[in-house]
């Protein structure tokens, strides 16, 4: 079941788009960025990194990896892998970064100016997950999602992906109780996977909504025996 994803109008600085995927042998991919309903303009910086939080070096060049965005504009940046050595058997994530700070406008505003104003300027940060995707991977994403391996012991509930592809989550259910997406380990299913909440005496049905390649949302059910 496909429900329609809850695309992001909000004004601003940001990214079109919820997610990337880089197939195994493309020359490349672009992302969109847009600085929609705001008078700024801003100097963006974008880089792919190994973490969502902070930036460690992947193999992944973006072209350019700083420019100027005027205001009501979109911009396209350029993401190329680089060669690394990655797994084969299964998918790989990576964290596409963006930075965008106000550029002043004025020519007085100099560093002696901000100093003397007391004059801050902070950034916009955005980051998106960016699945690394081998070709001949078995069946494909969307199955993944729907054949998940659902089991309940005395540890809790237990959902595995026996898949090679990561599965995110947007909402998890066990007879109508909606269970912690707090941590990464929660929020996101990888490769052969598997993680545990713990909940007690789980019985009934297990309801999940999952996100997809292009940010699209679908639900599944499972009934516990």
């Amino acid at each position: 079941m496909l429900i329609n994803p809850q695309i992001s109008q909000a004004a601003g600085f940001g990214i079109n788009s919820t997610r990337l995927i880089y197939p195994e042998g493309a020359n490349s991919i672009t992302a969109t960025l847009r600085n929609r309903g705001d008078a700024n303009v801003y100097l963006v910086q974008s880089s792919v990194s190994r973490l969502s939080a902070s930036t460690q070096a992947a193999p992944f060049d973006v072209t350019p990896p700083l420019f100027r965005m005027e205001a009501e504009s979109k911009h396209q940046v350029r993401i190329r892998f680089r060669g690394a050595e990655l797994p084969t058997d299964r998918e790989s994530v990576f964290y596409f970064r963006t930075t965008a700070i106000p550029a002043s406008l004025s020519k007085e505003d100099d560093e002696s100016q901000r100093l003397i104003k007391g004059d801050t300027r902070f950034g916009v940060g955005k980051s998106i997950k960016l699945f690394y995707r081998p070709k001949n991977l078995a069946d494909d994403a969307l199955s993944a999602q729907r054949n998940l391996k659902i089991e309940a012991n005395g540890s809790g509930l237990i959902i595995s992906n026996p898949s090679p592809y990561y599965v995110s989550f947007l909402d998890i259910r066990v007879a109508g109780k909606r269970l912690s997406l707090d941590d990464a380990e929660e929020k996101m299913l990888p490769p052969f996977g598997s993680h545990t909440w713990p909940v007690r005496n789980a019985k009934g049905k297990v309801e999940w909504v999952s996100i997809d390649d292009h940010g699209g949302y679908h639900a599944f059910s499972q009934t516990l025996p």
